[in-house]
């Protein structure tokens, strides 16, 4: 068909299940996309995750490859997330066909210099600024051996973030990371897809508070150490801290605590029921770029949200959020929290979201960009 638009995606992970933030936005992304009429041929790296026939059900074709995890590249000057997903398999497929292409972050962009798709029209789709990233994993990493590693990987990712001039422009996921990728390439800001057609918020009260995330990740669970040590360890209130793999040392720190219950490795279904039934969502982070997707999540789904200004910080969902700087304002945010309703007008306000962050109105944008 002469209007028929058809479009080549290639994805850092297999987007399903979508259980978190990167995939979530892929995932979902490809929902949109195919729902608005675009023929979607999907090219996944596999790392930690089976083959989904669900893909196949938004796609026209999925092609699968296997992640080049071999020592040898750690000594590359290209980053370890890129030159660990390099393939002349998905040269070749992209090659053969003239449709443009979508690079699901800095980690699929080793084709950029690739002359077979000279041709092409190729766009980055970033989920944050991966220098700020790993810097920060970097600095928050106790291990001395990994600590250097993601040092090493910061500074190849500083160097190599560059070549992303080679596309046709950047789909950045918030303002801030526009204005960072904007000084090396055209910048459109694409917001989050995410997971929720409609507010799930419950009027009435919870009896607890809940930080949840993937713990596996060394923000998060120091996020969940400073909550567990500055905040919870001095208030009288239950907490439950809700996340994929929980550390031994993190394990240990919500035992010296009656009123702290940990729930480790929940299903994608108790962390739903988790969000909706808690009193309030505490959302503290260290990491100001990209968004993060639990935000969202916890707004379309939670009552009360607390987070701090880098969570919230040019997401436009500041006035969604109570704001807490500090210990001192967490625990006061909290004490006042805990004694309100979560009424009709709070959740009639959260309803203004479905056009904030609305999938198919994201989608489009993406389209008019790409089929120009």
């Amino acid at each position: 068909m002469k209007n028929s638009k058809e479009l080549h995606i290639v994805s850092f992970n297999i987007p399903y299940p979508a259980n978190y933030g990167g995939v979530i936005d892929v995932f979902h992304k490809l929902v949109a996309l195919n729902e608005l009429g675009v023929k979607i041929h999907l090219h996944c790296f596999k790392y930690g995750r089976k083959e989904s026939k669900i893909l196949e059900k938004y796609c026209q074709k999925v092609y699968y490859y296997n992640r080049k995890m071999t020592w040898k590249n750690l000594f590359s000057p290209v980053p370890f997330i890129t030159k660990s997903r390099e393939s002349e398999t998905l040269i070749h497929r992209l090659s053969k066909t003239p449709f443009p292409i979508l690079l699901e972050g800095l980690h699929c962009t080793e084709i950029l210099h690739r002359r077979e798709l000279k041709n092409h029209k190729v766009f980055v789709r970033t989920h944050n600024v991966e220098t700020d990233y790993y810097k920060l994993l970097a600095k928050n990493e106790s291990n001395f051996f990994k600590k250097i590693y993601l040092y090493i990987e910061y500074l190849k990712v500083e160097r190599y973030e560059k070549r992303i001039s080679n596309s046709e422009g950047v789909f950045t996921i918030s303002r801030a990371d526009q204005e960072h990728f904007k000084r090396i390439s055209k910048s459109y800001l694409i917001k989050a897809f995410h997971s929720n057609p409609s507010i799930q918020s419950k009027v009435g009260s919870g009896d607890y508070a809940l930080y949840h995330g993937n713990l596996t990740v060394s923000e998060n669970e120091n996020a969940a150490l400073f909550l567990i040590n500055e905040v919870f360890s001095k208030l009288n209130y239950n907490f439950i801290i809700a996340g994929k793999k929980a550390s031994y040392k993190l394990r240990k720190a919500c035992q010296s605590y009656s009123h702290i219950q940990l729930i480790n490795s929940p299903k994608d279904e108790e962390m739903d029921k988790l969000i909706i039934d808690a009193h309030m969502i505490l959302l503290p982070t260290q990491q100001n770029t990209g968004i993060k997707l639990k935000l969202i999540e916890s707004l379309y789904k939670g009552r009360f949200c607390i987070a701090n200004d880098k969570m919230i910080t040019g997401t436009d969902l500041e006035s969604y959020c109570l704001q807490a700087k500090n210990s001192l304002d967490w625990i006061k945010q909290i004490k006042k929290t805990k004694d309100l309703e979560f009424t009709k007008e709070y959740t009639e306000q959260r309803q203004s979201l479905c056009t904030l962050f609305n999938n198919k109105i994201e989608a489009q944008k993406m389209i008019d960009v790409i089929f120009a």
